[in-house]
């Protein structure tokens, strides 16, 4: 039986990397429930995007592979999630267009590209995105109210550390606002842009920019691997949906489970910090259900909301 959700380019890659010996256009139209004249299209559009496919007289041969391609299709089942840029100026802006044309009913979606020309950082500042790194946008059409939105980057935080810390073996902690460390540096951000009326979002999307491989030449930044394996890049995605899907329910709550899981990650709880606008010594507490900051200061306690302050990280 043919899974209709998984399209004829990932049957033809799947066929050819498992196969030593031609394969023939006959028995992947048998596998993927398509014609031969749409398999030899997919053929084509392969060959367009960079994979070295050789037609013989008996078949196909992959004579050069992307390893490391995280096309859509190298997704499987997860294909219809994403869309794909080999070049753009930022995921973020792409996924500004993508949202208004999102159907009733479609929750979520993925902007990814090989290579952003114009990163965006907090504040409007850039994100360098290194050779071999991973820079992608999670559209979400959310209906939450708008002081859940802070609860959607802390879920997206967590879930990055978990993923992180599962396909390398190394750990990693949530920072306040919108960070995942090492113990070394930053691996990665996450920006939040949203949409709101009458109090509930439309939507948000959550730029995330990972430092997989390489870093940029940035004081207190790191790379989750100083050499990553081919493919983990598509690994590490894949595995963040997983995990990212996993809290959806959490997000919409309004419990306390939510912060109490980013507050066990936290590296920084307990720690005195120097407001970066007035100098001030604050002692970080953690979150509260909302992402506002704990701080203490001559014993007393109060939240911070994001977006009017911040401090000086160690």
């Amino acid at each position: 039986m043919v899974n209709k959700n998984l399209s004829t380019k990932y049957f033809i890659l799947q066929a050819l990397r498992k196969s030593n010996e031609p394969v023939s256009g006959e028995s992947i139209a048998l596998q993927s429930g398509v014609s031969r004249t749409a398999v030899w299209k997919a053929v084509q559009a392969l060959v367009s995007s960079g994979y070295g496919i050789e037609s013989l007289a008996n078949g196909y041969v992959l004579q050069k592979d992307l390893p490391d391609s995280i096309c859509p299709w190298e997704f499987g089942a997860k294909e219809n999630l994403f869309c794909y840029y080999g070049t753009t100026d930022s995921t973020m802006v792409q996924a500004r267009k993508l949202v208004q044309g999102i159907q009733p009913g479609e929750k979520l979606k993925i902007v990814i590209a090989d290579k952003q020309t114009r990163g965006v950082g907090q504040k409007g500042r850039s994100w360098k995105t290194t050779k071999g790194s991973l820079a992608f946008t999670l559209v979400t059409k959310s209906d939450l109210p708008i002081l859940y939105s802070r609860r959607t980057v802390m879920a997206c935080q967590i879930a990055l550390v978990n993923v992180l810390k599962k396909n390398s073996g190394r750990q990693f902690f949530v920072r306040w606002p919108n960070d995942v460390w090492s113990s070394e540096g930053k691996v990665c951000g996450v920006l939040d842009e949203l949409y709101s009326s009458g109090g509930i979002c439309s939507w948000q999307n959550l730029g995330v920019g990972i430092n997989v491989s390489s870093r940029p030449s940035i004081q207190k930044t790191d790379s989750v691997f100083k050499k990553a394996e081919a493919g983990i890049r598509r690994k590490i995605i894949g595995d963040f949906i997983t995990e990212f899907d996993l809290l959806k329910d959490e997000l919409a709550s309004g419990t306390e489970n939510l912060a109490l899981h980013w507050n066990i990650l936290c590296m920084d709880k307990e720690k005195e910090f120097r407001a970066k606008d007035s100098g001030v010594k604050v002692k970080f507490l953690g979150i509260d259900s909302y992402g506002s900051a704990m701080v203490e200061k001559d014993s007393v306690c109060k939240a911070i909301p994001f977006g009017s302050f911040s401090f000086e990280k160690n």
